[in-house]
């Protein structure tokens, strides 16, 4: 399993597992509205010690993600 960020915003998960060619989950951050919030996103790392990822915006802002039903395995030093 691995995530990846987009320059729309768009946080992903992938799990090669059970799919090689496309995601299991596309996230979008939502306004009050209920749009899309297009902020790119550049960073992102899942913890090792929680099921939550973290994702870094190019605004500064770092927001965590709960990753709620998804198993992923220990993330060694070298990965």
């Amino acid at each position: 399993m691995f995530a990846s960020v987009a320059n729309d915003g768009r946080i992903e998960l992938w799990d090669l597992k059970r799919d090689s060619l496309g995601s299991q989950i596309e996230h979008f951050d939502k306004n009050e509205d209920g749009e899309n919030i297009n902020v790119p996103k550049t960073v992102v790392k899942f913890s090792k010690t929680s099921p939550v990822i973290l994702a870094g915006s190019l605004d500064g802002r770092v927001c965590v993600y709960r990753l709620n039903g998804l198993d992923h395995g220990p993330v060694s030093d070298e990965e």
